[in-house]
């Protein structure tokens, strides 16, 4: 292959983008996820999810929100939450945040005193605020609604992503502020929220990085995403290159995939392999070669140039990639 010389002609005609990558509409949910989420549903309890990065762990959080909306129209958000825990993070993070240094500023230059243009809601306020029926709209993060009846309790999805980040004292703490489900806001002569009517379903996310504390996992619903098996990566790899319209039954079709699947699957399981591909490399990887398993090519009848090319989104590693580079 020749060096590009013209990288907009490139781009024009050559790379097919889309947004069919990021789409959380074909996330496939395994029997086991599924109980553990209606476990937690039930029991009113957080949902801990571990795994590997790259897993599904954060795009469930996507998938059920997208679903709860289309399923209960104007009661829930069609988006999730998002609080990304940080090494430094505390439990009051999680609620709001108060820019203190602009107030100060604000009320020396402008003697403004008003606080809740200094005030930005996180995650679990927002969600907090949400739920109750004419819920206060004075701080300024809260969510564009624009389907949404103006002041209607709202439930959401919370996700409280890599918790085991977060100091030990976070998960502690986390603990009675998810039971009560209720924050004061000190700085705005403590204002204190309650949960209302609408639901509130909390995902958190661990990537197993340090160990979490005892009494914490004690009063969540666990679930570890592994690894899928063949048939669910076939059923994954189906659901990225067709919509549900399309038919998915090809013999042929099938066959070709299981030229991709095999290849992958060898890769994974391989010895000369410091970091196997997760799930979201196998999306991704799929979606690159799209085009080429649409057309019925086989991987192994692959140009030699688009077989190493896709290997950049498998293999994360020079020397993992000179191992397993395709000659």
């Amino acid at each position: 292959m020749e060096p590009v010389k013209n990288l907009y002609h490139f781009l024009q005609e050559d790379l097919i983008i889309g947004k069919e990558l990021l789409d959380d509409e074909s996330y496939i949910i395994e029997p086991g996820l599924y109980q553990a989420i209606k476990v937690a549903m039930i029991l009113k309890q957080p949902l801990l999810l571990t795994g590997k990065p790259g897993a599904g762990k954060t795009t469930l959080a996507k998938k059920l929100a997208r679903d709860f909306a289309l399923n209960f129209p104007g009661k829930f958000l069609s988006r999730p939450l998002v609080f990304n825990t940080k090494t430094t993070s505390a439990y009051t993070d999680l609620f709001y945040n108060y820019d203190a240094l602009g107030h100060f500023h604000a009320a020396n230059h402008n003697g403004n005193l008003d606080v809740t243009g200094y005030l930005q809601l996180a995650a679990l306020g927002q969600a907090i605020l949400l739920s109750i029926d004419n819920y206060d709209q004075r701080y300024k993060s809260m969510p564009n609604l624009p389907t949404i009846t103006p002041g209607a309790a709202i439930g959401s999805v919370v996700l409280i992503d890599e918790v085991d980040k977060a100091p030990r004292d976070f998960t502690n703490d986390l603990l009675n502020e998810l039971d009560k489900m209720e924050f004061t806001i000190k700085e705005d002569k403590n204002a204190t929220y309650c949960k209302g009517s609408a639901n509130i379903f909390v995902i958190m996310t661990s990537n197993s990085e340090k160990n979490l504390p005892d009494a914490f996992l004690r009063r969540c619903v666990f679930y570890h995403i592994d690894l899928p098996d063949e048939s669910i990566l076939k059923d994954i790899v189906l659901s990225r290159l067709f919509s549900d319209s399309d038919d998915k039954d090809d013999t042929g079709f099938k066959t070709t995939i299981d030229s991709y699947l095999s290849f992958y699957n060898t890769l994974t399981k391989s010895t000369n392999l410091s970091k196997p591909p997760s799930t979201a490399e196998l999306i991704s990887w799929v979606y690159y070669l799209k085009p080429y398993i649409l057309q019925g090519v086989l991987f192994e009848n692959l140009d030699t140039s688009i077989r190493n090319a896709s290997l950049s989104i498998l293999i994360k590693n020079q020397e993992d990639f000179k191992l397993n580079q395709i000659s």
